[in-house]
């Protein structure tokens, strides 16, 4: 044996072992990765009602997909079509492509091409709105929203930022950047 041969083989011993003491300290810094958790159920092709603390509707809601998130702490939905009662009789419908709900159903976040349609007013118009994401509150008949807002009633349409909506007196609230086309009434 000679030297060089020698030195060549305990260099590249040498190099195996550095090599992988780094490999070794490297897999001990990535966290370990999570198990995906799976959800307590599923529903597809459902219709559920959910009811308030005193047994009155809530809201009901129907769907192709339903998940309940592990411990059963909220629900998440796909292409929900929730109804909402309303005070003084009529329901508002909403439509979304996703939908969250919380653990106690107190808050309902509706995402993605969320559409919400009032019930019937005096005159048999219905106030409709269009944005991306809408929080409803049912337990206190509120809904809000921070994006962009389409408003249509009947011919009128407005456009702003942000939104309050207090569902038991109808009335709504657009509150930043609103734009306007006003119809006048038809008799």
């Amino acid at each position: 044996m000679s030297r060089a041969w020698l030195n060549g083989v305990l260099g590249l011993l040498a190099l195996v072992l550095v090599s992988l003491a780094v490999w070794q300290w490297s897999q001990r810094q990535r966290p370990p990765v999570e198990v995906p958790q799976r959800s307590d159920y599923i529903l597809r092709d459902y219709e559920l009602t959910t009811l308030d603390k005193e047994g009155r509707e809530s809201f009901t809601v129907r769907g192709p997909y339903l998940q309940r998130d592990v411990g059963g702490k909220s629900l998440s939905l796909v292409e929900p079509r929730f109804s909402f009662p309303a005070s003084q009789g009529g329901r508002w419908q909403a439509s979304s492509e996703a939908a969250w709900v919380s653990p106690g159903a107190d808050q309902v976040h509706l995402l993605r091409q969320v559409e919400m349609v009032g019930p019937p007013s005096e005159a048999g118009l219905r106030v409709r709105f269009a944005t991306d994401r809408l929080r409803v509150l049912p337990d206190v008949d509120r809904a809000d929203a921070a994006g962009p807002v389409t408003v249509t009633h009947g011919d009128s349409i407005l456009v702003g930022t942000g939104l309050d909506v207090d569902m038991s007196a109808k009335r709504f609230q657009l509150l930043n950047d609103v734009k306007g086309h006003y119809a006048p009434r038809r008799n």
